[in-house]
């Protein structure tokens, strides 16, 4: 059975247009040395193909929030990016000043020295207090789970929390310390989050249409890439020989 699931949606990966393929993709622009220019190329090149969205730092949003707004992009920002490492005031600020630039969902990174001491309460308050910033904005949250680095009971609670504080998503990876594009790693964590109503965005290693499609077929419900348009010229290319 999981086999066959697998499969069907492989092939229906495979089988996507175009502008279904980019519906899937988050173009990701987290470079600390790009210039604003590189940061308003993302934006007009997310208006061409499509793209779900483009995550940026918030430091950047001002630069590039009316050009996005003029061109009908969404934008998503992270907070605690990458390390998890900063306060909880400070991670709260983040989301504050991304909401007051009109973002539609934040992906937060939680701090692991919690996580990996296993101090759960200090969990969930952190999550709970930052989306609950998020949401009385109407802003989503993706929590950051960092899955290859974490354990089965680590990832387990990590997921559990990020479920009742009311997170939409949970994402593989910052793709800084760990690459959790991987179809193992994307499966891993879709078994545990489609038990809680939890869908998957897969980052970290996506840089070709294989990596999407592959991705997909394991459990992603969406893609993070900073090789958005990468992708898409590679499946225009995958798209020629198979069409002909």
């Amino acid at each position: 059975m999981v086999l066959k699931v697998i499969s069907e949606r492989l092939a229906h990966a495979l089988s996507l247009n175009a502008t279904e393929v980019a519906a899937l993709i988050e173009s990701t622009l987290l470079d600390p040395f790009a210039g604003v220019d590189r940061f308003r190329d993302v934006v007009v090149e997310a208006s061409r193909w499509g793209f779900r969205c483009v995550v940026v730092p918030v430091s950047t949003l001002a630069s590039i929030h009316r050009l996005a707004l003029d061109h009908g992009v969404r934008l998503c920002s992270v907070a605690g990016f990458p390390s998890g490492f900063q306060p909880l005031r400070s991670k709260v600020l983040e989301v504050e000043e991304s909401c007051g630039f009109n973002v539609f969902e934040v992906d937060v990174v939680p701090n692991f020295v919690y996580v990996r001491s296993g101090l759960w309460d200090r969990v969930y308050e952190e999550l709970s207090s930052i989306v609950d910033v998020a949401k009385s904005h109407g802003v989503n949250v993706k929590v950051i789970v960092e899955a290859p680095i974490l354990g089965d009971r680590e990832l387990e609670a990590l997921v559990d929390i990020a479920y009742r504080v009311g997170a939409s998503f949970v994402k593989t990876s910052t793709g800084v310390y760990s690459k959790g594009g991987d179809p193992g790693t994307v499966y891993r964590l879709y078994i545990i989050a489609s038990r809680r109503g939890l869908r998957v965005k897969a980052a970290g290693g996506i840089k070709s249409f294989l990596d999407l499609a592959l991705a997909y077929a394991f459990g992603a419900d969406i893609i993070g890439s900073s090789s958005a348009t990468r992708i898409m010229e590679d499946y225009l290319r995958f798209k020629e020989v198979v069409v002909g």
